[in-house]
């Protein structure tokens, strides 16, 4: 096999496509494979697929990848076609898409090095620039959005996380799966919003539950967007806990304020002992809450119902939990501890969604872990220079996207 052959079989190259030359420049450490077109070849409309007479044609080069240790670039004289239609327009070629100066192999490649390292590391092993590197990014992304299924969207969960500091934050809405299905600017009702506004009302019918935060911006878009809302949103047990052990902690410093001084160093250093569930709690902490308890009427009864709140939401049918949840709401209101009053002021108000939430079993488990790999993401990244792409790095990572071009479409 001759070294022209080679190469028309490593690019996929096929009749009018051929290569003419190979040319190796040690002292550049680049091999140059040059690429010809058949004369007589039929040239079309890359928009439109209508054969187009001849305009012109230009020298392009892309990057491919390496010929053992040398750096391998592709050059072909490329038509333009005058198509009736679109104009004068550059034809496409096999080897690579339209505007991108790497062929697709290599492109598939640089997408495989990043799904395991950081950017920094792929520009310095590739000695691509950071923006090149962005660019193949984008496309990627946009190329597996246009090529991916319609994606489970049964069950979604919506979180928010934060894009740098001073409250600059996105919306990610994600499935079952745990893919990304999309990232919004903010965290409004609008952010989610435009998610909804994306589906046609078949798709937005087949939604059963969207698990959330109690944000009433994201209930205000489900209720403007989604048919049977108060039937589908899920207010997670995460955000219904963080609620309550707030309303602890809360009541803990209001009691250690009122109490002696000699005993607010114990009752500070007992802090995390009172957030704990009882199952958790070793024969030393429960003597240690005994003895406080004392003093701390307010915080021992707030942490009773709180572990009561547990009791319902992992021990009750929907059924037998919406009287459960109201017999515990007038519970709360009975102690007249500020905190608490508030919280079961709050479950009350939300507790369709809890019942929800209890019903479908749904959880922002999900949704959370996305975001603490998010997070992470942007440590890794030393932050993005711009919100588009840090949106677009989540999709990449995260969306479980088809995106590795093709060579042989």
């Amino acid at each position: 096999m001759d070294q022209f052959t080679l190469y028309e079989q490593i690019l996929g190259l096929s009749p009018p496509w051929f290569v003419s030359n190979v040319e190796l420049d040690k002292d550049l450490g680049e091999v140059e494979v040059q690429v010809g077109l058949d004369r007589d070849a039929i040239l079309t409309c890359p928009r439109c697929g209508r054969n187009c007479p001849g305009y012109d044609s230009r020298e392009r080069r892309w990057r491919h990848l390496d010929t053992c240790q040398f750096r391998t670039q592709v050059v072909a004289q490329v038509p333009r076609v005058q198509c009736p239609e679109h104009g004068c327009l550059t034809i496409s070629v096999p080897w690579a898409e339209q505007k991108s100066r790497y062929t697709l192999l290599f492109e598939a490649f640089v997408i495989s090095w990043l799904r395991v390292a950081s950017i920094s590391a792929v520009s310095k092993q590739l000695r691509l620039s950071w923006t090149a590197i962005d660019n193949i990014m984008e496309r990627a992304v946009q190329r597996g959005l246009a090529n991916s299924p319609e994606r489970d969207i049964v069950r979604l969960a919506v979180d928010e996380t934060s894009f740098r500091k001073g409250h600059d934050y996105v919306t990610i809405v994600s499935n079952s799966q745990g893919h990304v299905l999309a990232v919004e600017d903010g965290r409004s009702s609008d952010s989610l919003g435009r998610f909804y506004a994306t589906l046609d009302e078949q798709r937005k019918r087949s939604i059963t539950s969207i698990s959330m935060d109690m944000s009433p911006a994201y209930q205000k878009a489900t209720f403007e967007h989604i048919e049977n809302a108060h039937r589908k949103i899920a207010f997670d047990h995460f955000h219904v806990a963080q609620m309550l052990t707030r309303a602890l902690d809360m009541t803990r410093k209001a009691d250690m304020a009122k109490a002696d001084r000699s005993m607010r160093k114990g009752i500070h250093q007992s802090r995390y002992t009172w957030l704990r569930h009882r199952d958790s709690l070793d024969l030393q902490q429960v003597q240690q809450m005994r003895q406080l308890s004392e003093d701390l009427k307010d915080t021992g009864l707030v942490w009773y119902l709180k572990e009561k709140a547990r009791d319902i939401w992992q021990g009750y049918r929907v059924k037998g939990a919406r009287v459960a949840w109201q017999e515990w709401i007038q519970m709360a209101r009975v102690t007249k501890v500020r905190a608490l009053t508030s919280a079961a002021d709050q479950i009350e108000i939300k507790l369709f969604g809890i019942l929800n939430a209890m019903r479908f079993k749904a959880s922002n488990g999900l949704a959370e872990a996305i975001n603490g790999q998010v997070r992470a993401l942007k440590v890794r990244a030393r932050g993005f220079r711009s919100k588009e792409r840090f949106k677009r790095a989540i999709l990449f990572h995260y969306g479980g996207l088809p995106m590795a071009p093709d060579p042989h479409k």
